[in-house]
């Protein structure tokens, strides 16, 4: 996003702030509503409770006084903590508008990849962590199984809408152009049939800063795209998405299921509702801060 949007004016560290600061926000407020109106009570779930009694899931057990973190607990969240923050750091460095460091050699994508290997070798080292016991884990097997379970149906997806991609592009420019506001829809439903924030970016703003009429000399639409870029996130939408089916394998309790409809999914409600907020935060922030 910040690569489109640097020529008119936006510059990674004021879109980091609008971006973060209004999404941060909109899920502090999802999960309060969640929290206090939602029924999240597992003594309520039929599922749940069918599971207990089969012995399928071990009953809930009350905080014991001798409850120890495995050695090298706090430490390996304190290295994902600093590796987060020089990806946070080298991004902001390599763009445009700040420039300390040049030629960039490794773009935003690339630099992510590196630093995660990195800060995974460093946990691995720092941490003693078994690498021979990383397979056995109950996150490595949920992470593994959604992969698999998802290649065939994120393929057939992209595959489908790439072959549409002009029409998308035409019909997200036409409801742009009449009705600029209605630029987080175009955003929604894209991105819940790309399965990723960064295809829909790419193959949606351009033509809608082409719609908004949007120049470096008359830059006034462009927080319209900032507020909306919340957005894109939908990818929860449809139950196919790695890190979704990942919860739903990881939860052993089987409250976090997918419903006979689809959509019917415990991360629709707060999904929808968290991007609503932020998009309704973002064209009150962004405005302010450009």
């Amino acid at each position: 996003m910040s690569g489109f949007l640097e020529p008119y004016g936006v510059n990674y560290p004021t879109l980091l702030a609008i971006c973060i600061s209004t999404t941060f926000v909109a899920v502090m407020i999802t999960a309060f509503i969640m929290s206090t109106f939602a029924n999240n009570d597992l003594s309520s779930d039929p599922v749940y409770q069918e599971r207990l009694a089969a012995g399928h899931v071990a009953p809930p057990r009350e905080k014991s006084a001798d409850f120890h973190l495995k050695p090298g607990a706090k430490t390996s969240v304190l290295i994902f903590l600093i590796g987060i923050i020089c990806i946070v750091f080298y991004a902001t460095a390599i763009s445009k508008n700040i420039g300390l460091i040049k030629p960039v050699i490794f773009g935003r994508n690339d630099a992510i990849v590196g630093f995660m290997m990195v800060i995974a070798a460093a946990i691995t080292f720092f941490c003693k962590i078994d690498t021979a016991q990383l397979v056995n884990t109950s996150t490595f097997k949920s992470g593994l199984s959604a992969c698999v379970c998802v290649l065939g149906v994120a393929w057939l997806g992209d595959t489908f809408v790439k072959g549409h991609i002009p029409e998308i592009k035409a019909l997200a420019s036409s409801l742009v152009t009449a009705y600029p506001f209605l630029l987080a829809v175009a955003f929604f439903f894209a991105s819940t049939l790309l399965y990723s924030q960064a295809a829909t970016t790419q193959a949606l703003v351009p033509a809608v800063i082409l719609a908004l009429g949007i120049t470096p000399e008359n830059p006034g639409s462009v927080y319209i795209i900032i507020a909306s870029f919340a957005a894109v996130s939908a990818l929860f939408v449809l139950p196919t998405y790695p890190t979704l089916l990942g919860a739903v394998q990881m939860d052993d309790t089987g409250s976090t299921r997918i419903g006979k409809l689809v959509f019917n999914h415990p991360f629709f409600i707060p999904g929808v509702l968290a991007i609503a907020i932020s998009v309704a935060l973002g064209f009150v922030v962004a405005p302010l801060m450009l």
